[in-house]
C-alpha cells in the first residue's frame, strides 16, 4: 500500500514539473516571435511570381523572375516603414552623401548603422547589376560557361548590356531584336547596319547580330506579339546607357537614385525598381532585346 502511495505521488511530481516546462517552453517561443515574422503576415506580393513551365533552352526564365520578385518583394515590403538591404549606388554617393545636420556622419552612415543594428548587410544595386542577378539565376548550370566566355574577351571588366548580348547571342544562341524609334540618334546609324550587315553596332566593340529590326509606332502590334511570346527578356537602350529585363511585355528597371527606405527619400529620388508597358518606356528610344532560344 505504501508503494503504491509512493508511485501515485512520483507520478503527481513528473505530471506538476511537466506542466513547468510546458509552461516556460511556451511563454520563451512566444518572447522568441520578432516584429519581421509578424510583419510577413502582411506581405504583399508587389512583384508577380512566375507560375510557368520553363520554355527555353539552356535557360529556367520563372527562376530568372521569381529571383527579381524575392528582391522587389523585399524591398517594397520593407520601404514605408522599415529599411531595405537593397540601395541605389548613386543614391549613395548623392542623396545618401549629405552630411546629416549638427552630426558628422552622413544619411549613408546612418543608413548602415540602422542596417548593422539588424545584422544585415547592404547590398547596392544599379541597372545592369538588377539585371545581372535574373540572367545569373536562370542560367543554372549554364553559368560557368557565360562566366568563362566573358572573362576571356573581357577579363575584368564590368558586365554592360551589350556585352553580355553579345555573349548571350554568339554562345548561346540567344535572338537579337533591334526596337527603335525614328526619332532616335542613332536611327539612321541603326537601319544602314542592319540593312547591310544585320547586325547593331556598338562603338569600340563587337556588333550584335539582329534577328529583326521593328520601327516603334509602326509595328508596335508585332512588338507586342513577341515579347508576349517570351516570359524573360535581356534588354539595353542606346549603346548600353541602360540595362532592363523584360517579363513579358512587361519592362522592368532599376534606377540606380532610389532611396532604401521612404524616410531616406528626403529628394524625393523615388524608389529603386520600377515596371513599364514595354510601349510605354519612352527613355532613350532605340533598345536591343535578346530572347533565349526555345524548346520546337
Amino acid at each position: 500500500m505504501a508503494y503504491k502511495k509512493m508511485k501515485i505521488k512520483i507520478l503527481i511530481s513528473i505530471l506538476f514539473v511537466s506542466l513547468i516546462f510546458i509552461s516556460c517552453n511556451s511563454k520563451t517561443k512566444v518572447k522568441e516571435i520578432k516584429i519581421d515574422t509578424l510583419k510577413q503576415i502582411n506581405y504583399v506580393v508587389y512583384s508577380p511570381y512566375s507560375k510557368n513551365d520553363n520554355k527555353y533552352i539552356g535557360f529556367n526564365s520563372p527562376k530568372a523572375i521569381n529571383c527579381i520578385a524575392d528582391i522587389e518583394n523585399e524591398y517594397f515590403n520593407k520601404f514605408d516603414d522599415s529599411i531595405s538591404r537593397y540601395y541605389g549606388t548613386i543614391w549613395a554617393n548623392g542623396a545618401g552623401y549629405v552630411t546629416i545636420e549638427d552630426k558628422e556622419f552622413s544619411v549613408f552612415d546612418e543608413y548602415v548603422r540602422e542596417l548593422s543594428k539588424l545584422n544585415i548587410k547592404p547590398d547596392s544595386l544599379h541597372c545592369t547589376i538588377y539585371a545581372i542577378k535574373a540572367l545569373q539565376a536562370g542560367l543554372e548550370d549554364n553559368l560557368t560557361k557565360f562566366e568563362e566566355y566573358y572573362r576571356k574577351i573581357w577579363k575584368k571588366r564590368e558586365y554592360a548590356g551589350w556585352s553580355v548580348a553579345y555573349i548571350l547571342t554568339e554562345k548561346f544562341n540567344w535572338k537579337a531584336y533591334l526596337i527603335i524609334d525614328k526619332n532616335a540618334d542613332e536611327y539612321q546609324r541603326c537601319l544602314s547596319n542592319y540593312k547591310k550587315y544585320k547586325n547593331y553596332w556598338v562603338w569600340k566593340q563587337p556588333s550584335i547580330k539582329l534577328e529583326n529590326m521593328f520601327i516603334l509606332g509602326e509595328n508596335d502590334s508585332i512588338i507586342i506579339n513577341l515579347l508576349k511570346e517570351n516570359e524573360f527578356g535581356w534588354g539595353f537602350s542606346y549603346q548600353g546607357i541602360h540595362t532592363w529585363i523584360t517579363n513579358f511585355e512587361t519592362l522592368k528597371e532599376c534606377k540606380w537614385e532610389g532611396a532604401p527606405a521612404k524616410k531616406y527619400n528626403k529628394h524625393n529620388s523615388g524608389p529603386l525598381f520600377k515596371k513599364h508597358n514595354f510601349l510605354e518606356f519612352h527613355d532613350y528610344n532605340s533598345h536591343i532585346i535578346v530572347f533565349p532560344p526555345k524548346n520546337t
